[in-house]
């Protein structure tokens, strides 16, 4: 036997599954409207109150990614009070969700049924907030 073979076999295996990987990536690109949100705040440019909290919320969001190279991606995070940019990363595993905005982070998961759930945080100086929210991406 050619002692090469094994050696040959490896490299065409891991050039082989190299496009596979990077079809696995998904397609976050589009507009993400929420058809659920319960979070706790006291206090956020989303949700800002005059009296002292915690204070229990809900809310609409929508989540536009509008750049994506590979695991990477770029966006805006909008409610009816305000809007910011955010930028986020894709887990190797292809579900797992990581994105930071202005004042907070999101990390969260893309569901089987194809709606993305993402539990949110910040915690910047009086202003403190926790929350989840279910994402459903509307029709190109």
């Amino acid at each position: 036997m050619n002692a090469r073979l094994p050696l040959l076999l490896t490299v065409c295996l891991l050039l082989a599954a190299g496009p596979a990987c990077a079809a696995d990536i998904p397609d976050l690109l589009g507009v993400w409207t929420s058809t659920d949100h319960e979070g706790i705040t006291t206090g956020s440019r989303h949700f800002p109150h005059e009296t002292p909290g915690p204070h229990f919320v809900s809310g609409q969001f929508t989540l536009t990614i509008a750049h994506q190279e590979g695991r990477r991606f770029t966006g805006v995070k909008a409610s009816g009070k305000h809007r910011e940019n955010v930028m986020g990363v894709l887990g190797y595993d292809g579900t797992t969700v990581h994105i930071l905005e202005d004042e907070g982070e999101f990390h969260g998961r893309l569901l089987p049924d194809g709606s993305l759930e993402l539990i949110y945080t910040h915690d910047v100086g009086p202003s403190k907030g926790i929350g989840i929210t279910r994402y459903v991406r509307q029709a190109k």
